[in-house]
């Protein structure tokens, strides 16, 4: 196979000398081959292999990237390859070793102690007594204490600090004694570790060996603690190469900034070469042009395009306008090469499954599991709500692998109020054979007149529907018993509910066009064969997971502008409403990069699954690009993206039609040709 040659931008980065430097790369554009031509080079100048740190995000970039020094430098003498924790476990093991700071053990999420101590922190926080904690609340307060330790804030910072200031008191307390017992028990977790490391850094020289060359890669996605690593690490003898793109900063809400990359960076290390790589391999003019003119929405100043390489493929990108999957998955199964799914929503790709089960297509999620639609609270509430009215009772979950998650996602999904400490002993009382349902819930459920009606309602639909009535048609018995009314209701995270809520909205939609039978419905949720060996199902995604991957083929679905970027539900849920504080204009922005990570995931074609919607027709038809100033139905994001404009301008391209004829482009559109031929490609 022919080898690639570097472009002019990578080339200038493999040779740049003595001070630091900021790479923005731009999706597909080649940085991996750049930093490891760039390593290649400077180990054959003669410089030290152990004087080189490489800085992966994760395991897998880590050892990827490590393998492929080792071929370009046919040796397994290779620089240092770490990722931010294996470098504070080397700086923490040091300390300790010179006994500058305590030994302690490392706490991971695995560990049974750790179970024990967020869920001890949790009941000191919320004053609760030993029971049950639901799982959510438990991943709510560890995505707390995680955004606290990615600013290296203390407990007391956090009561001080405005940025805290509208989070609720439980959480600071909870935070308050996770802190303590990790301390009371010697131990220190992932997150504890960055932090004592760069403490080290900071306060003591030569725990660590000097490095001449820094290279760090994925910098958008780095906290304050990793950036401050860095900015400790450094010399004034060390170059410091950071990479990375703006645009695709998706991960705020666990302490990642886009400033660091966007004019912070510059101001720690003086005397910044700022590089660009421009040049995407991974797809076509026509999704460049579509990328660009969606982020360029954003308040940061858009310094260069994403333009494709001639070598890139004539990336087709299609709308379906269709409210329901069901009719649009069987043609994409049909697809040539890897196919993926993505969504905004865990919601929609539940609708997903259900649909691609619905039509026999294989599937997983990107993590390699099959499914994740029984540990969804709301599909327990229906297969639970479905199975009663069917038959009257769960004699069908007896041996079933998925029993305790469907019967947990109905109790908690339902809003059941239970007395304190009886949500378990319900669990289980239920989960036992020849249990008696309703004697269990009536002995573990408040005694208010509400909850006792929704028991008897439940008792009234048991054994009244035939597996041949449509699915539908048993759902909305189901809501108008109540049943469904509680679905999000059991969760006060503002999101997390409203993904249960539109989970309801998706699948009620699919059953009403699938026109199946209850029966059906049952067996789609129940009984699904797994892709056989050697078969390669298509993946489903959410869009935070996709980022790092592609595939030749992407489908977008959940498209619609309420839910993103609005984060709200369709107005015909009639389910208990929440009050919605309006999204932000920064949080738009942020939800404007994760679209734009989304669709340049995609080599050969790109397909998104939009709502019907006239006034998007109309932006297609007059070939507009413009955010419309009323509320769309779909994503506004589609519109931004001017698929019409972008189509024509890409086939001037490819047909290589004279600039006399290219009049008609927008201004826009002309610097993308300009900088097509400042690239040279």
């Amino acid at each position: 196979m022919k080898k690639k040659s570097l472009t002019w931008e990578q080339a200038k980065i493999v040779s740049h000398e003595h001070s630091h430097a900021l790479i923005k790369a731009v999706p597909g554009s080649g940085k991996t081959t750049t930093l490891v031509k760039r390593v290649e080079r400077l180990v054959k100048a003669g410089v030290d292999r152990r004087s080189i740190l490489i800085l992966q995000y994760n395991k897998s970039a880590q050892l990827s990237f490590k393998n492929k020094l080792k071929i370009a430098l046919n040796s397994d003498d290779v620089p240092e390859v770490r990722t931010f924790h294996s470098l504070a476990f080397e700086i923490v093991r040091r300390g300790e070793k010179q006994k500058i700071i305590k030994r302690k053990t490392l706490l991971r999420p695995e560990d049974p102690r750790y179970s024990n101590l967020i869920n001890e922190a949790y009941q000191a926080g919320f004053d609760q007594g030993s029971g049950y904690i639901p799982i959510n609340d438990i991943e709510d307060l560890e995505l707390f204490i995680s955004r606290c330790r990615a600013k290296a804030v203390s407990p007391q910072d956090v009561m001080a600090d405005p940025i805290f200031a509208d989070e609720k008191p439980e959480y600071i307390r909870a935070f308050t004694r996770y802190c303590e017992l990790l301390e009371e028990n010697r131990l220190r977790t992932f997150d504890e570790y960055l932090i004592e490391s760069a403490s080290l850094l900071r306060s003591t020289q030569q725990i660590i060996e000097n490095f001449r060359h820094i290279i760090i890669d994925e910098y958008q996605d780095v906290n304050l603690v990793q950036h401050e690593m860095i900015r400790f690490l450094a010399t004034e003898e060390t170059s410091v190469m950071a990479v990375g793109d703006l645009n695709q900063c998706i991960y705020e809400w666990r302490g990642a900034r886009p400033d660091f990359i966007g004019g912070l960076f510059e101001r720690h290390f003086k005397q910044t070469t700022v590089f660009h790589l421009s040049c995407t391999f991974r797809f076509g003019h026509t999704l460049s042009l579509m990328a660009n003119s969606v982020i360029k929405r954003n308040s940061t100043k858009l310094e260069r395009l994403c333009v494709s390489h001639p070598s890139t493929p004539k990336t087709e990108v299609t709308l379906r306008f269709d409210n329901c999957l069901s009719k649009v998955l069987p043609s994409i199964s049909e697809f040539d090469g890897s196919i993926a799914i993505l969504s905004r929503t865990n919601a929609s790709l539940a609708e997903a499954e259900i649909a691609l089960r619905l039509a026999g297509v294989p599937y997983c999620y990107l993590d390699g599991k099959s499914s994740a639609l029984a540990k969804r609270r709301e599909v327990g509430v229906l297969v639970v709500g479905v199975l009663l009215c069917l038959y009257g009772n769960l004699n069908e979950l007896v041996s079933h692998p998925d029993k305790r998650a469907l019967i947990f996602g109905f109790l908690w999904g339902a809003d059941f109020r239970f007395e304190k400490g009886k949500f378990n002993e319900a669990l289980n009382g239920i989960m036992a054979r020849d249990a008696d349902m309703w004697a269990v819930l009536e002995g573990s459920i408040s005694a208010s007149s509400e909850q006792k009606e929704l028991v008897r309602a439940l008792i009234n639909l048991c054994d009244k529907e035939r597996e041949e009535t449509p699915a539908a048609e048993v759902l909305a018995h189901l809501k108008l018993s109540g049943l469904i009314d509680g679905v999000g209701a059991g969760t006060a995270i503002r999101t997390r509910s409203n993904d249960e809520k539109r989970g309801v909205v998706r699948i009620e939609d699919l059953l009403a066009s699938s026109k199946i039978d209850a029966r059906t419905f049952l067996d789609l949720i129940l009984y699904t064969e797994q892709p056989s060996e050697g078969s390669d199902p298509l993946v489903l995604s959410t869009l935070h997971g996709s980022k790092g991957m592609e595939w030749d083929n992407v489908v977008v679905i959940g498209l619609e502008d309420e839910e993103f970027p609005g984060g709200k539900l369709r107005d015909d849920f009639k389910a208990i409403e929440l009050e919605y504080e309006p999204i932000t204009e920064d949080e738009i922005q942020e939800e404007r990069r994760l679209f734009y990570v989304g669709i340049t995931r995609a080599k050969r074609r790109l397909t998104l699954v939009v709502p019907e919607d006239e006034g998007l027709n109309r932006w297609l038809n007059n070939s507009w690009d413009s955010t419309p100033r009323k509320p769309p139905i779909a994503t506004r994001f589609v519109y931004e993206a001017g698929l019409t404009a972008s189509t024509s301008t890409s086939k001037v391209i490819y047909e290589c039609i004279t600039p006399a004829q290219q009049s008609g482009m927008s201004g826009f559109h002309q610097w993308y040709l300009k900088d097509l031929r400042r690239l040279k490609v």
